[in-house]
C-alpha cells in the first residue's frame, strides 16, 4: 500500500470518526479504485450506509459478494441494505443461502417487518408495481425486464403470487418462466406448482424436491460432454456452447432429465451447428424438445430487436 493510500485512508477514517459519511466514502472512493481489497470495500460500503446511499453501498458490496455470504457481519451488513433499498426478494433468497449457523427464523421475520412497513407507507405504489408485475407479459421484451426487476420489491408473498400466474401465463416468454422458476427455488417455495413448458403443455413440479437446473445431474453431464468434445482446444467455442448450454438447460427446466436423456447427443448437436457442420443424428423425442428450445431462441432473438 502507497504512503499516499495510506494518507487518504487515515483521512477517511478521521471522517467517519467526526460523522462526516459523505467526505468519508468520496475518500475511500477514491482508494477503491487503486485497492479493490475488501477491508477497503467493508469501510466504504459502511460510509455509504451511513450516508443513507443504500443502493450505491449494496452494488459496490456486490463486488466482493462471496465474503459477504461468507461472513456473519457482513451477512447482516448486505441483508441490511437490501431491506433499505426494499429488495424483498432478494432479501428472502439471501438469507436462506446463508451461514447454517443463522437464525433464519429470526432474519424471516426482520423481511416479514419491513414488508409490512412498506406496505403501510408506501401501499399505492406497491399495488401499482404488483398489477404491473402480474401482467408482464402486455409489455416488450425491454418492459417486461423493467417489470421483473422491479418485482423484486414486492413484498415475497405478492411476488409468489405474482410469478405462479405468470409461470402459466401462455403469453409469458419461456425465459422468463425458467428465470421465475428459479427465483422461486430460491425463495424456498414448496409444494406442488404448476407451470406451462416449451411443448404449451401444463406440469407440476416441487421445487424443494428438484435439484436447481446448475446443480443437476444433467447440467453436469452436459458440461462434460462439452469437456470431452471441446476442452481447451477452441477457448472461444467453448465459452460461447457452455453460455448456450446454460441458457438451453434453464429452457428445459425442471424437465432436463425427460428432456435431454442423451447430453452428449444434444453437445454434439450444438457442437454442428456452431461450426456448421451436418447435424449428427438425435433421439426423436430429444431432437424435439431442441427443436423448441432453439424456437423460444429465435422468438427471444426477434424481441429483443
Amino acid at each position: 500500500m502507497s504512503i499516499e493510500i495510506s494518507k487518504l485512508i487515515d483521512q477517511a477514517q478521521n471522517e467517519y470518526d467526526q460523522e462526516n459519511y459523505r467526505q468519508a466514502a468520496d475518500l475511500l472512493a477514491e482508494v477503491y479504485q487503486e485497492e479493490s481489497s475488501l477491508q477497503v470495500n467493508h469501510s466504504l460500503v459502511l460510509a455509504l450506509q451511513k450516508d443513507q446511499q443504500f443502493q450505491l453501498a449494496k452494488d459496490y458490496a456486490n463486488d466482493h459478494i462471496n465474503d459477504y455470504l461468507q461472513d456473519t457481519d457482513l451477512f447482516t451488513l448486505y441483508l441490511d441494505l437490501l431491506l433499505a433499498t426494499q429488495n424483498f426478494v432478494l432479501a428472502q433468497q439471501w438469507v436462506l443461502q446463508g451461514p447454517e449457523d443463522l437464525d433464519r427464523e429470526t432474519e424471516l421475520g426482520k423481511i416479514r417487518a419491513a414488508e409490512n412497513e412498506a406496505i403501510a407507507n408506501q401501499g399505492q405504489t406497491i399495488a401499482v408495481i404488483e398489477k404491473q408485475f402480474y401482467h408482464l407479459s402486455d409489455e416488450d421484451w425491454s418492459g417486461q425486464q423493467d417489470r421483473y426487476q422491479q418485482g423484486f420489491h414486492l413484498p415475497v408473498a405478492s411476488f409468489t403470487t405474482g410469478a405462479k400466474f405468470l409461470l402459466v401465463d401462455p403469453f409469458a416468454t419461456p425465459l422468463m418462466r425458467a428465470t421465475l422458476m428459479a427465483d422461486l427455488q430460491q425463495l424456498g417455495e414448496d409444494g406442488s406448482t404448476t407451470y406451462q413448458w416449451l411443448d404449451g403443455n401444463r406440469y407440476q413440479v416441487d421445487f424443494q424436491a428438484t435439484a436447481p437446473v446448475f446443480a443437476s445431474k444433467t447440467f453436469t453431464d452436459l458440461v462434460g460432454a462439452l469437456d470431452d468434445l471441446v476442452g481447451q482446444e477452441d477457448p472461444v467455442a467453448y465459452q460461447a456452447l457452455f453460455d448456450q448450454l446454460r441458457l438451453e438447460a434453464m429452457l428445459v427446466f425442471p424437465r432436463l432429465s425427460e428432456g435431454i436423456p442423451d447430453p452428449e447427443a444434444w453437445v454434439d448437436v450444438d457442437l454442428a451447428n456452431f461450426y456448421q457442420d451436418q447435424k449428427p443424428d438425435e433421439e426423436p423425442d430429444q431432437k424435439q424438445v431442441h427443436d423448441l428450445v432453439q424456437k423460444a431462441f429465435i422468438e427471444l432473438a426477434q424481441q429483443q430487436l
